[in-house]
């Protein structure tokens, strides 16, 4: 709006009301009275683009973007801490610290699990996303006489980072156009997004009759949630006695959790290799070009409605591999047998199963 609004055309309209039969020309009284004034006046007009550009939801920077949000209860997510199973071979009490070999970060006991098995819930002493990268032994940081092993052996709860801006942006608008109110599905989309470690939720409504709701969660990041996390939700959305009001639903609402269903994919295909490649040499990276389509189908699915359901190509998989360094060409590329698509059910989501690859001659 403003952008127009230099320091030399701002002093050309002062000198412009100023008569002609007074000196304007640069060197003059007037011209080096006016000049200063007009490079202020640019700033004023630069602050000016900046104060309107803060204004607006959709433009504003972080700081103003969360000032806004307020106005309405809405803040970014702040980062949550990893929630972990850790299995030892005794029992070890709460509070004991460890470390872990595969991120370097300490997790703290928290919880017991299961007294005859020696697990525990333990939680990462370091918020974010970071904390998820911790299957597998864990070294206690203050000496446990007899203690033998030690490992994390399941992710309860991946941590999450700070909400980013855009997201969170997006989430504020979104919120704005919603209707949510008393139950509805927009409403239990809200609530359930909100409990730390979910990433997607479909609302089925009536699903076994009148006041029945069905939630079928996706974890925050796109995996499918164990027993322990489903159980979490279902506590903080409608716990025994259920139908009561005592948590998040609404009184006479009857709330199931349950996490998707995880639908292995096994995918084949025959490859041909540059010279002096083998299959041994690119099965890794064609498996990870997999797993992060199937990572992405699980991302779509978060974004569904609840009558929507996923498709799997087996000609996206033919894409996929074939983009792979030393892949020449791919043929006879099959997904659970069929070398077409496979539609899933509204609730299913895929996880990569085994990839098989033939070497063609």
């Amino acid at each position: 709006m403003y952008e127009n609004m230099t320091s030399e055309r701002l002093e050309s309209r002062m000198l412009g009301r100023i008569p002609e039969t007074l000196d304007k020309r640069e060197g003059s009284i007037i011209f080096d009275a006016t000049a200063p004034a007009a490079i202020e006046l640019a700033e004023a007009y630069i602050m000016a683009r900046v104060i309107l550009r803060q204004t607006f939801a959709t433009t504003a920077d972080r700081p103003y973007l969360i000032l806004r949000a307020m106005e309405f209860n809405m803040a970014p997510y702040d980062p949550s801490s990893t929630e972990a199973k850790g299995r030892f071979s005794q029992a070890v009490s709460l509070g004991t610290r460890f470390s872990s070999d595969q991120n370097g970060l300490n997790y703290a006991v928290s919880e017991l699990i299961d007294d005859a098995e020696h697990t525990y819930k333990m939680v990462c002493e370091t918020a974010g996303a970071a904390g998820n990268d911790c299957i597998g032994p864990i070294i206690p940081i203050d000496n446990i006489s007899g203690l033998e092993s030690a490992a994390i052996t399941e992710i309860i709860t991946p941590g999450e980072d700070a909400e980013e801006t855009e997201a969170f942006r997006a989430r504020y608008i979104a919120a704005l156009k919603s209707k949510a109110y008393g139950g509805n599905g927009d409403d239990y989309k809200e609530k359930v997004m909100a409990i730390a470690g979910i990433g997607g939720v479909k609302v089925y409504r009536c699903w076994n009759g009148g006041g029945t709701v069905k939630l079928v969660i996706l974890a925050s990041d796109y995996s499918v949630p164990g027993a322990e996390r489903v159980s979490e939700v279902q506590t903080a959305i409608d716990p025994e006695p259920q139908g009561k009001g005592y948590g998040i639903a609404p009184i006479g609402h009857t709330v199931t959790v349950a996490a998707a269903t995880s639908v292995p994919i096994d995918v084949s295909a025959t490859v041909y290799l540059a010279g002096g490649l083998t299959v041994d040499d690119i099965q890794m990276a064609v498996e990870e070009v997999l797993n992060a389509y199937m990572v992405t189908l699980r991302q779509t699915w978060c974004n569904q409605k609840d009558t929507e359901s996923l498709t799997v190509r087996a000609a996206i998989a033919l894409s996929e591999i074939l983009g792979v360094q030393g892949i020449e060409d791919v043929t006879e590329v099959t997904i659970n047998g069929v070398a077409d698509r496979i539609q899933l059910e509204t609730d299913e989501v895929p996880v990569l199963g085994t990839v098989t690859l033939t070497q063609g001659a």
